[in-house]
């Protein structure tokens, strides 16, 4: 397998992430007062469409350091349009890309099945948990609260992530734009 980044798979990522930076602003916006009318729970809905920014570059190039690079470009983006989230958003998709990256690299080697996009979606969903814990207090919120929002985190990172990271990708390919690339070879 060939490892070695291309320069077309660095530009095709850095404007699909730059894309879902747009998309991550527009949510900042409607974040908290959705969260004043669900709750911290029902709010964890939302987190699979957050794993976008490491899911997507990671599913559709299929090699270390995408999911960094992705995540990396998208919070960029999303600080320069004016987040309210500040450098929460670098750590968060740090820790995100971290656990897509092991999702892939642990099991069949960067194949992109079931297994790698589920893996690195529990695995980037409980990083940023760790994060949320230590930053937000998380562990306050009392036993069925937090057993809550990890349940409904996990689900949501699963199961949105995946459809939303499929969904996107089949957009994409029948535009062409991913011509080459390993996602577009299934």
């Amino acid at each position: 397998m060939n490892l070695k980044w291309k320069t077309k798979e660095v530009v095709i990522v850095a404007m699909v992430a730059a894309v879902v930076g747009v998309v991550y602003t527009i949510m900042d916006y409607l974040y908290m007062p959705l969260s004043s009318l669900l709750g911290p729970v029902f709010m964890e809905l939302t987190f699979g469409i957050y794993l976008l920014s490491a899911s997507l570059p990671m599913y559709i190039v299929r090699k270390p350091g995408f999911a960094l690079f992705g995540a990396l470009v998208t919070a960029f983006v999303n600080l320069l349009m004016g987040s309210a989230y500040g450098i929460q958003l670098i750590l968060a998709g740090t820790l995100q890309a971290v656990g897509m990256e092991i999702g892939y690299a642990v099991y069949k080697r960067y194949e992109g099945n079931m297994i790698n996009m589920t893996v690195g979606a529990v695995l980037g969903a409980l990083c940023v948990l760790g994060r949320d814990c230590v930053v937000f207090g998380y562990l306050t919120l009392g036993a069925t609260t937090f057993t809550g929002i990890v349940i409904v985190r996990i689900i949501s990172a699963v199961v949105i992530g995946m459809i939303l990271t499929k969904g996107i990708t089949a957009a994409l390919k029948k535009t062409g734009v991913l011509r080459g690339f390993k996602c577009a070879k299934v």
